[in-house]
């Protein structure tokens, strides 16, 4: 684990240069990482071999615009524009997911991985009375103590420095959003009500995207909408669990312009 966080910090500073730089200071930190990572491999195409897989796999996703999933459909959403902070919903990715939500008004929603709350603030406020259930790690999980038998984890830096919650804690919308404390590979996902929208966005490795949508469409019967964070050439687990569900007939559909990959069952 350590060799490849190396490796990746390598690949991060060789693609370091003025264009990403620009990418990040308009469009947050985030981008800026895969600015470097885009650069590394557009100015060094044999240095990784794997990276341009990754890339080849990624456009093996079509792309959908955020118009033809509504439609017709013109949802008018709440959303509150701040200075943009590591690991939170970019703004344009934060209109694409509140736009289907309130095209799909559904009565409940999960969201997986909670991290400062940013997003289920925004989803509370934009579905007037509906519950969001949101889920994340204990607030005194740390990496000594993860059980070396789990799943694979990622995002550690951003692990350690959240505060769960924080943004709607004492905030009116509180009141309607069930904040669930727990390792989403053992919780017992019966504890999160009856949900049929999902936004699947805590740990990205293969084995948590996987598990995490599997256990969300058995918790919805099969019948839902779901949308998927990061689902970009930095995030090869993400990309991997999509093909592999597209593999078994879900047209899941990357949302023109974003991260975001959508999927609304039959």
């Amino acid at each position: 684990d350590h060799l490849i966080m190396i490796k990746k910090w390598l690949q991060f500073l060789l693609g370091l240069n003025g264009a990403s730089v620009i990418r990040g200071l308009r469009l947050g930190f985030s981008e800026f990482v895969k600015g470097c990572f885009a650069s590394l491999c557009a100015t060094h195409p044999m240095q990784d071999g794997s990276q341009n897989r990754i890339q080849r796999e990624l456009q093996r996703i079509p792309v959908v615009t955020l118009g033809e999933i509504l439609d017709a459909r013109k949802p008018a959403i709440w959303l509150t524009v701040q200075k943009y902070e590591d690991g939170i919903l970019p703004f344009h990715e934060a209109m694409a997911l509140l736009s289907i939500l309130a095209a799909e008004n559904p009565r409940e929603v999960l969201e997986i991985g909670t991290f400062m709350g940013h997003t289920t603030k925004a989803l509370a406020e934009n579905l007037k009375d509906g519950v969001i259930h949101t889920v994340d790690l204990p607030t005194d999980f740390s990496v000594q103590s993860d059980s070396k038998g789990g799943p694979p984890k990622d995002d550690f830096h951003l692990i350690a420095r959240r505060v769960v919650g924080r943004e709607f804690q004492g905030q009116a919308v509180a009141q309607r959003i069930r904040q669930h404390l727990g390792d989403s590979a053992v919780i017992d996902f019966q504890e999160f009500g009856k949900p049929t929208f999902f936004f699947i966005d805590g740990a990205h490795t293969y084995e948590y995207c996987k598990q995490d949508s599997e256990k969300c469409f058995a918790l919805c019967g099969g019948a839902g909408t779901f949308l998927w964070h990061d689902c970009d050439d930095t995030h090869p687990g993400v990309v991997k669990f999509v093909l592999e569900w597209r593999s078994l007939g879900r047209n899941i559909s990357r949302i023109e312009g974003t991260a975001l990959a959508y999927w609304k069952s039959a």
